[in-house]
């Protein structure tokens, strides 16, 4: 710095001195005042040659400094485009298309490292002098494009996560940043596609059931309050049902926790089949199911009911579990005037659900009742028999008949002979009453 201030300041004000001097002097010499002139002209020559001299090693000291900065400047260059060449994200500087009013009219790629290239499934060398509306598929262009103007109109940096075709980019989402500067943007890309898919599953974990892979209660919760704010803000109604399996103890207890764990699936497919992709459908816990059906009022709460009904009918008579199931649902309606929250909308759904449970054990009760209290009716009995006296006119021919076959067996003649011998003695044979 003081070489700088040396060579521009002193230097060239003592140039200047001196030669104003020395054409004051040579002006306002005369004929008579030469022979001073002349005398003080070695003194004026001897001081021009020290200042000349200084002047010279202060610029070779300037010429010096700059050349080491120049250096120095290069290699910090370098090592920059080493960094950049190396980086692993994806590094692109822009210089801005401007028209002859200094309008923006597009971006080109002045530099890009390899990774930023591979990105876009080209080289450093396909890339580096194009525009970002030759490199980039159309609406991707024009989306970053208007970005990329508001940022170096505003000042201000791009960052976001940006989801983006895999057809054309060599990943499902990006890590995007874009900084101003002098005459563009530097822009950084980064491949974030595992940690989102990371990200997804993790929050999928957290709002969803592991056995049935239906919405947890945190889940519903969650959705069911933004559906209920869009439905009331466009007018409206929605439904909400809880559903419940009935004697699921008995059958665990009964068959054990795998049996149950299948049930649970069946139910949860069930009702996944009978309501719409848009409704949302989750276990709240245990053996309890909570739907949200969307734009639908108590009509459509009966419908889904009754398509329920059939499907489980269908199911159990499958004979898939060893016992057939059995579900309880109560809904409510919710209007978009409605105000209440999604727990008060489904503590009335739950009121109206164990109400109904209720109806139906003193339904069933009732029924067992008077099974017990009905009249018992006496058993049938078998037809008695009563006795029919034998013909003197068949016992004749018996005996006759017996006699006519001399070569019968014994057995036979014993038989015959009984046969005709109860006419003789008053006995009856047995046969059916009239």
């Amino acid at each position: 710095m003081f070489d700088r201030l040396a060579l521009r300041t002193p230097f060239w004000g003592v140039i200047t001195i001196l030669a104003f001097a020395a054409l004051g002097l040579s002006a306002s010499a005369s004929f008579e005042a030469l022979p001073r002139f002349v005398d003080a002209a070695p003194l004026l020559s001897a001081a021009a040659l020290i200042v000349a001299i200084a002047g010279w090693r202060l610029l070779h000291r300037e010429l010096l400094h700059r050349m080491h900065e120049d250096e120095s400047l290069r290699h910090r260059i370098g090592r920059l485009q080493d960094a950049m060449q190396s980086n692993v994200d994806g590094m692109f500087l822009l210089r801005a298309v401007r028209t002859a009013a200094g309008e923006i009219t597009d971006f080109e790629i002045a530099d890009v490292n390899g990774s930023g290239a591979a990105t876009l499934y080209k080289t450093r060398e396909q890339l580096v002098g194009r525009r970002i509306r030759e490199a980039l598929p159309t609406p991707m262009a024009d989306m970053l494009f208007e970005r990329y103007v508001d940022a170096i109109t505003l000042r201000t940096a791009v960052v976001e996560e940006l989801r983006v075709d895999r057809r054309a980019v060599a990943a499902s989402w990006l890590f995007h940043q874009a900084a101003p500067t002098a005459d563009g943007l530097a822009v950084t890309v980064r491949d974030v596609s595992s940690h989102k898919r990371d990200e997804l599953r993790m929050r999928k974990a957290c709002l969803t059931d592991d056995l049935t892979r239906l919405y947890n209660r945190r889940g519903f919760m969650t959705l069911a309050e933004q559906h209920l704010r869009i439905a009331r803000r466009q007018g409206n109604d929605a439904v909400v049902m809880y559903v419940d399996m009935d004697e699921f103890k008995q059958l665990n207890d009964s068959h054990g926790h795998a049996t149950g764990d299948r049930a649970l699936i069946a139910v949860s497919r069930l009702l996944r089949s009978t309501v719409r992709d848009c409704d949302v459908v989750a276990r709240m816990g245990g053996d309890e199911f909570t739907i949200l059906a969307l734009d639908a009022d108590v009509m459509g709460a009966r419908a889904i009911q009754k398509r329920l009904d059939e499907r489980l009918a269908l199911f159990n008579a499958s004979g898939e579990l060893p016992m057939p199931l059995s579900l309880t649902v109560g809904h409510t309606r919710v209007r978009p005037s409605d105000t209440s929250s999604v727990s008060e909308l489904l503590a009335r759904a739950d009121q109206l659900l164990y109400a109904r449970k209720r109806r139906r054990q003193m339904t069933k009760v009732a029924e067992a009742r008077q099974r017990e209290h009905a009249p018992q009716r006496a058993p049938r009995r078998a037809p008695r028999l009563t006795p029919m006296p034998v013909p003197a006119e068949v016992a004749a021919i018996a005996r006759a008949a017996a006699m006519a076959l001399p070569m019968a067996s014994a057995s036979m003649t014993s038989a015959v002979s009984s046969m005709a011998s109860p006419a003789v003695s008053g006995t009856f044979l047995p046969t059916h009453a009239a």
